[in-house]
Parts: C-alpha cells; sequence; structure tokens
C-alpha cells in the first residue's frame, strides 16, 4: 500500500512538473531588430506550434523536459532551427532568435493577396491566377503559385472551389458558387499577408480542411506592429497605378490596438484596349484584449468596391486578321470615346467580429461571426429581332463567306484596314438603329445593355477549440453554421436612346408566334416596359444553410505523428422565383423544393521521421459534398426544375518525401485524386433547335494524379538556385449522363449521356515547371526565372460528344471527317517564358525603412502562348470549322514597380 501511495505521489509531482516546465523568447529581424510577426515556432520532438506575437514573442507552456529542437517558419524568412536544452520546473528563456528576413516582390507571400490586375471574377476572363492567398512556405507551392500563374497554372488541377479562406476564423467561401470573393480585399495586401496556411488537405487548427489547402487570414488588429507603411505601385496591366497606406498602434499597454488601411488602383486604359480598372479600399481593425490576454475581442470591416472593363476571348481567325492576339471584342467607339460593353462592378462589404478565449495554458477556444452583403453586377449587350451587334459575330468573318471569293477578300480588307466600325462594336450604329425604331413607332429597344446581378448576403458563425491532452496527444474540434441569400436578377442598364425595352422572351415569340402567354417573362406582370435600372428578364432567390462539425486528433512520437479527423456536414438549399414565367408557370415563381443533404468527411495521415533533416509523409481523406445551388439547377433563371440531386465525392491521397539539409531543402511528392458524381452545367445557343440551351452534367468522374517536385539549393550566402515543377494528367473518367433544357419551352427536356471518358480536364497546362536563379548582396535581390508550360488543351463542349449529334455519318464521308475533327481535342503548344525582378532595401535610422522591387514578367514579350479556350457550343457537321474554339492569350512583356517606405 506504501508503494501504491509513492508512486501515485511521484506521478502527481512528475505532473506538477510538468505543467510548470515551459519556453520563451523573441524571434527578430537580424539586421533591425524589429520584432518579427506571424513566425509559426515549432518544438518538433512534441509537434507543439505557437505563432509569434506583435512584439515577437513566443511561449510554449506544460511542456516537457529535454532536448528538443526550435523550428522557425515563415513565408517571410528564412527557414530556421535551434537545438534547446528545456529544464523542467521553469520557464527556459531562449532570449533573441534572429532571423534573416525576406522583403522581395518575388516573394509573393509579402506582398500578400495576389493582386486583381491578375485576377478575373469570371472563369473565362480571368487571364492568369485561379485566386490564391499565396502564405504558404512548401518549397514547391510558394514557387508555382506566383511564377506559373500567367500559363493559369492549377495545384493539382484543382478548381478554386477546392481552396477554402477564412478571415479572422470564419469561413469566406461563398455558399452558392463555392468560391472566395477576393476582389472584397484587393489593394488591401498589408492587412492580409499574415495567417495559418494549411497545404492541401494536411492536418490544422482551425477547420477540417479541403484538398486545395486552407488560408485563414489574420486580420486583427494586434497581429500587426506599431507604425505605418506607404506604398505606390506602377504596372502595365490590367491597372498602371496602386497605392496603399496603413498604420497600426500595435498593442497598447491598456490592451487596446487599432489598424487602418486604405487604397486604391486605377487605369482609365490596361494594357489590353478597352479595358479599364478604378478601385477604391478601406479597413478598419480594433481590438482589445482583456486580463492579462485570456480574452480577445476583436472587430473587423473593411471592403473594396471596383469597376473594371472586361477582356472577352476570341476566335483564331480574329487574332490574326487584326495581327494582336490580345485583341478585345467587347469594346467600342461612342461618340469619338472608348466604351466597354463588359463592365464589372463588385462591392462587397464585411465585418467580423472575433473572440479568443486562453482558457488554461493547454486550451483556447476562438469564436468568430462574419456577415457581407456581396453586390455584384456584370453588364452586357442584348438586342430584339435585330442583327448581332458582336464584331466577332461569326457571319461577320472573311471564313463566312469561304465560297465567294469576292465577298471573302473584302471582308478581309475590311478586317485588316483596322477600321473600328468593323472590327469592335459600332456604339453609334447601334444609337442610330433605336432612334430610326422609334420614330417608325417602334418605342421599345432593339439594343440595349443589361446588368446581370448576382448579389449574396451572407453570415457565418465558427468555432473552433484546441487543447492538449496529455504530453503526445492533440485535439481539435469545431463547429460551423451559415446562412446565404443569393438575389439572382438582371436589370436595365442603358437602353441606348430608347424608351423602353418590353420584357418578353425573344427567342418564345419567334417559335409561338400569337401566343401571349408563353412569350412573357414574367406572368404577373405581362408586357411590362422595363425602364433603365427596372429588374426584367429573369428574378430569384437561393435560400442556402448549412451546419457542420467536426474534430481532429493528433499524435506525436519520437518517430511517427498521425492524424486523423472526420466531419459532419447538413446542407439545405430552395429557389424562390420572384417571377411567373410563361414557359414554366407552374414551377418559376414562389418557394421550390427545399434539397436537403447530409455529408460526412474522413482524413488521416501519417509522418515518419527517418531523422531530423528527412521526413516522410501520407495523406489520405474521404469527403462528400452536397452539390453547389450554382448549378444544381438546369435553368435556374426560369425554373425550379433539377435533375436527381446526389452529393458529389472526392478521394485523395498523396506520399511526400520531405528533406532539409544546410544547402538543400525540397519535397518531393506523388498524389492522386478522384471525383465522382460531379455536376457541371454549360448554356450556349443551340442551332437545331434555335434557341439558348442549358446542359447539365451529372454523375461525371474525374481523375487528377501526378508528381511534384520542389527544390531550394544554396550556393553560398549569395546565391541560390530553385526548381518547382509537376508532371500530371487530368482527365474524365467516365462517361456522364447530360439533361438538355430549352428556355424556349418548345421542346421538353432531353436526356443522353455525354462520352466524355478519356477526354482532358482543360484550363491549366499538366505540365509545368519553373527553375530560378537568386542573389542577394547587402540588402539587393536579384531574380532570374525560366517557366515551361505543356500539355494544356481547350475546355471542351458536351454537345459535341453525344450520339444523336452524328446519327446517320458513315465513314468515308466529308461529315464523317467533321465528325473526327468535332470530337477530337485540341492540345495547346508548348510554351516558355522568361522573368527577372531586381529590389533593394534600405534601412534608416528611427526603424524606418525604404523598399523598392521591380519586376520584369514574360521579358522575351511571347504573345503567341494560349492560355485557355473553349470549344463553342454550337456545331453544324456539315462545316466542321464554322464554329471554332475560342482563346485567351497570355499579355506580353509586363513590369511591376513597387515602392514602400515603412516608419
Amino acid at each position: 500500500m506504501k508503494g501504491k501511495l509513492l508512486f501515485f505521489m511521484t506521478f502527481l509531482l512528475s505532473l506538477s512538473g510538468y505543467a510548470q516546465t515551459g519556453l520563451k523568447g523573441y524571434v527578430i529581424n537580424s539586421v533591425t531588430s524589429d520584432p518579427v510577426i506571424g513566425v509559426q515556432v515549432t518544438l518538433q520532438g512534441q509537434n507543439r506550434s505557437v505563432t509569434t506575437d506583435a512584439k515577437g514573442e513566443f511561449l510554449f507552456q506544460s511542456i516537457a523536459a529535454g532536448e528538443d529542437i526550435l523550428a522557425f517558419n515563415s513565408p517571410g524568412i528564412n527557414a530556421k532551427v535551434q537545438k534547446v536544452n528545456i529544464l523542467a520546473n521553469r520557464i527556459n528563456e531562449v532570449g533573441d532568435v534572429r532571423v534573416d528576413v525576406i522583403e522581395f516582390a518575388h516573394n509573393t507571400a509579402l506582398i500578400g493577396t495576389i493582386d486583381a490586375d491578375i485576377l478575373g471574377d469570371d472563369d473565362d476572363a480571368s487571364q492568369e491566377i485561379s485566386s490564391t492567398v499565396i502564405l504558404s512556405n512548401d518549397v514547391y507551392l510558394k514557387q508555382v503559385a506566383y511564377q506559373l500563374s500567367p500559363g493559369r497554372f492549377k495545384a493539382r488541377g484543382y478548381n478554386q472551389i477546392y481552396e477554402q479562406t477564412y478571415i479572422n476564423g470564419v469561413t469566406f467561401n461563398d455558399q452558392n458558387r463555392g468560391v472566395f470573393n477576393y476582389a472584397a480585399i484587393g489593394a488591401l495586401n498589408d492587412l492580409t499577408r499574415n495567417g495559418n496556411v494549411v497545404n492541401y488537405n494536411n492536418v490544422n487548427d482551425f477547420t477540417f480542411g479541403s484538398i486545395g489547402g486552407t488560408t485563414d487570414i489574420n486580420m486583427r488588429a494586434s497581429n500587426y506592429a506599431k507604425g505605418g507603411k506607404v506604398t505606390l505601385s506602377y504596372t502595365n496591366r490590367n491597372y498602371y497605378l496602386r497605392g496603399m497606406a496603413s498604420y497600426s498602434t500595435g498593442l497598447m499597454d491598456n490592451g487596446w490596438a487599432v489598424t487602418g488601411a486604405v487604397g486604391g488602383r486605377y487605369s482609365d486604359e490596361g494594357n489590353v484596349d478597352g479595358t479599364f480598372y478604378r478601385n477604391i479600399s478601406y479597413a478598419l481593425a480594433v481590438e482589445k484584449q482583456l486580463d492579462g490576454g485570456r480574452h480577445s475581442i476583436s472587430l473587423t470591416t473593411f471592403g473594396s468596391p471596383v469597376q473594371r472593363g472586361q477582356q472577352g476571348a476570341s476566335f483564331q481567325e480574329v487574332y490574326n486578321l487584326v495581327g494582336d492576339n490580345l485583341y478585345n471584342p467587347n469594346w467600342g467607339y461612342q461618340d469619338g470615346k472608348k466604351r466597354n460593353a463588359r463592365v464589372v462592378k463588385a462591392y462587397d462589404p464585411t465585418v467580423i467580429l472575433s473572440h479568443i478565449w486562453q482558457i488554461n495554458d493547454k486550451t483556447n477556444l476562438t469564436t468568430g461571426i462574419g456577415t457581407h452583403y456581396g453586390r455584384y453586377g456584370g453588364t452586357a449587350l442584348n438586342w430584339y429581332n435585330a442583327p448581332d451587334p458582336r464584331p466577332d459575330y461569326y457571319r461577320y468573318l472573311p471564313s463566312y463567306y469561304a465560297d465567294s471569293e469576292d465577298i471573302y477578300n473584302k471582308y478581309t480588307d475590311l478586317w485588316r484596314s483596322n477600321n473600328t466600325s468593323v472590327t469592335q462594336i459600332n456604339w453609334d450604329e447601334l444609337y442610330h438603329i433605336n432612334a430610326l425604331a422609334a420614330r417608325e413607332g417602334q418605342e421599345s429597344a432593339l439594343y440595349m445593355v443589361e446588368e446581370r446581378r448576382s448579389d449574396l448576403f451572407e453570415t457565418s458563425l465558427n468555432s473552433v477549440l484546441n487543447t492538449i491532452i496529455g504530453r503526445n496527444h492533440k485535439l481539435t474540434a469545431g463547429i460551423g453554421l451559415r446562412h446565404s441569400r443569393s438575389k439572382q436578377f438582371k436589370t436595365v442598364d442603358d437602353l441606348l436612346g430608347a424608351a423602353y425595352v418590353l420584357d418578353i422572351d425573344k427567342f418564345a415569340e419567334r417559335d409561338f408566334p400569337g401566343d401571349g402567354q408563353t412569350i412573357q417573362n414574367d406572368l404577373n406582370n405581362p408586357n411590362k416596359k422595363a425602364k433603365e435600372g427596372d429588374v426584367f428578364g429573369y428574378d430569384f432567390r437561393l435560400n442556402i444553410n448549412s451546419a457542420n462539425v467536426w474534430v481532429q486528433n493528433q499524435y506525436t512520437t519520437r518517430k511517427i505523428d498521425f492524424y486523423y479527423g472526420t466531419k459532419l456536414s447538413y446542407t439545405d438549399f430552395y429557389r424562390d422565383g420572384k417571377m411567373k414565367n410563361g414557359r414554366y408557370p407552374t414551377s418559376s415563381y414562389g418557394k421550390g423544393k427545399t434539397h436537403t443533404f447530409i455529408d460526412y468527411g474522413l482524413k488521416a495521415g501519417l509522418t515518419y521521421k527517418i531523422s531530423g533533416r528527412h521526413f516522410l509523409t501520407g495523406n489520405i481523406s474521404y469527403q462528400t459534398e452536397a452539390p453547389l445551388p450554382n448549378v444544381a439547377y438546369i435553368s435556374p433563371r426560369i425554373t425550379d426544375n433539377t435533375v436527381d440531386l446526389e452529393s458529389g465525392k472526392v478521394l485523395s491521397m498523396d506520399i511526400n518525401y520531405i528533406f532539409s539539409l544546410p544547402s538543400l531543402s525540397g519535397r518531393i511528392a506523388v498524389f492522386q485524386t478522384n471525383f465522382y458524381d460531379q455536376m457541371k452545367r454549360s448554356s450556349y445557343y443551340h442551332d437545331a433547335e434555335r434557341t439558348f440551351v442549358n446542359h447539365v452534367l451529372t454523375g461525371m468522374n474525374q481523375v487528377h494524379r501526378g508528381f511534384e517536385l520542389g527544390l531550394d539549393y544554396k550556393i553560398n550566402n549569395n546565391w541560390g538556385v530553385n526548381f518547382a515543377g509537376t508532371v500530371a494528367q487530368y482527365y474524365y473518367s467516365n462517361n456522364p449522363d447530360g439533361t438538355i433544357s430549352y428556355e424556349n419551352g418548345k421542346e421538353v427536356d432531353v436526356e443522353e449521356k455525354v462520352y466524355l471518358n478519356d477526354y482532358y480536364i482543360g484550363g491549366t497546362p499538366q505540365i509545368a515547371g519553373t527553375i530560378g536563379v537568386s542573389y542577394f548582396y547587402d540588402f539587393w535581390f536579384l531574380n532570374l526565372n525560366l517557366n515551361g508550360f505543356a500539355q494544356n488543351y481547350v475546355d471542351i463542349a458536351p454537345i459535341r460528344r453525344l450520339a444523336s449529334s452524328y446519327a446517320g455519318i458513315t465513314p468515308g464521308t466529308d461529315e464523317y471527317d467533321a465528325y473526327k475533327h468535332l470530337t477530337g481535342q485540341e492540345r495547346y503548344g508548348s510554351a516558355a517564358t522568361l522573368d527577372f525582378s531586381i529590389g533593394k532595401i534600405l534601412y534608416l535610422p528611427n526603424k524606418h525603412s525604404i523598399n523598392f522591387n521591380l519586376s520584369f514578367n514574360n521579358i522575351l514579350n511571347r504573345k503567341n502562348i494560349k492560355t485557355g479556350g473553349y470549344e463553342q457550343g454550337r456545331m453544324d457537321v456539315t462545316s466542321a470549322n464554322k464554329f471554332p474554339s475560342k482563346y485567351y492569350y497570355m499579355q506580353g512583356f509586363n513590369c511591376f514597380l513597387n515602392t514602400s517606405y515603412k516608419f
């Protein structure tokens, strides 16, 4: 009995000593001795991590005594490791840890969010990069995300819906489209540069995760050191000028911290003719820490209203005729001034309230609620019983008249003469035609500009508990609640001199002559005369609710770390129509069917520590996901109809070898992701039925697999070499079911299998890489990178893979040759670009500094590199080239000059 009592007392004493053992230090700039914020400090032997605060301080509590290794990682520093000997029953002081801070343009983590001049809000209009915050310190990801972005490179081929973005612990991927709106934080780079990053679907401290990676941007006021920064930039991209200013009080003695920022971007005309950019931005963060920092309450608000003129894709024939692969069909002259028909107007004001509760030295609870109202609109030309106003309409091109040499030559000469009344939108002519019609008693617009709105009001709540259980176990659990209301409608933007536009369907009017009901867009307001600012055409709401609960467990041993996690989620959504459509009077108006889904996720991973510098890791995850409302409905503008909806499934796995030697570090990975039961909707004009159609694919499977390699070699203190590249395959792995819905209501929906098996997924190079040389001396920075792209394919049109499209065609005929051409898939040519950049930091007295960066992208001015494109939905088996693909090309030589003053 005495022996048991002695053992029990000894055990309690050991626990007491364990609880009182800690480690404390400060991370500072090796040159300026300023504190470095946001550095992740890890005790490798105990798998414990903390992040430095505004003072650069880090503190571990309740840790085990003994020898261990401290690892310091951040996108803004050169990674560093340091041995420590932790003594029991005391707070061990390691003092100042000096790190080399990287301040250079090509370290995109320091730029913060990839700027909107290389982002597009529309998939087809995005000229360079999928939206992402580049905060990763992974040797592969931090290189490819910036260097390969001009070629539209996507890591592992994943779409943006698989990249999750949080701000102050609150999720902000919208529930309708599934993506984060990066325009909401445009020109707020200084406030979005810090955060927690999860590479792919690895274990983390704030969310269950997603296969494309997750970022939690930290915009709490105490996250910023005291001081200010003013930045001025020039570029020849989508905007020319950018200005930003920010100031932070730092965490004051009274527990308050305040940070504010303003910014803006402007160009009267960008690098592409007819485009423009006008943007201002603001942010304010206030935080109060209570009870010695055990409680932190923060309020953050920001917004970035923007107007921008868009570039459109066009045909290779047009690019050849005008001699410019950056030709933009979206603009024309009006009264001698350029006017763009495709203008985006967006504003997404956001407010986030966050609370952090340090319950004890092992447990903390982070809770946040965020709300935002996103106003997004895009203008477009529309026309009624009048010729197509688009300058590159196929009937206005020489190829349409290939059988008549004289007419062919005439149109060729008109295009090559660069007569903008031919090559661009003729705005003056559109006004003139409307005026002539009015004189003849036709007051309804033949031509007009509409604005297609997709607004979103959304509120999200997230709460996450992190706790240490014993020496080797960490538990993370969280809940999330969300409500979204998406408003989908269009308004009359400009009647181009007409009095009104009659709210009827132009295709139904032609196909149902004399039928006054079927042609109506809203039977509750028949023959409505819509004027500027009025809603017309379609108007509906999507109401979306979701909830989830998840848990992750991490275990650490001397040689092996492993984790597992699970997630359970609930989603429901329904359509609420505000117009009673004449083609679908019983399914367009009022509240529709509520669609409900229960989904789950499982994940696990293991790290084998070969040594302190060599690791093998493996990760596997399986998740089911409710379909996005944005693609769930067949023809959402006019009816509540859907196919049989089911959750998609994603199975993903990877194996990585990671090494970190004194001069060489890197990662080698092999990955495979299988997508099952996915949905996709495409819309196009159907020539045979002479109406607009929606084509929904269901049960679609995809495979993404390949290799990744990232290397970083330090030759000496001045020279370094890095490489990042991937060899992959992304392809469709089955033949999904398809449903075609005709918006004129003349035909019933058609169901037919779509033959996609073994076609490649377009939109991103499947082989890509970059190799760079860097030089550093006396705070001069130079970088030279060679980038390569290959195996990029055009996005395919489902209608060209239907058996019915080629019924009756036999080998040996012209139609059979057309069939072979129409069912092939174009692969773009391989390409290479060269980039160069130079930067300098000048340190001034009183811890002030001036930083300038000058980067030159595509310095060989390669304008013949296709970065994206898509097949048309229209097709003609008697003339295979009648409806060719449309393409986007890489911009030519770009420069970016950035200067900043920190004080």
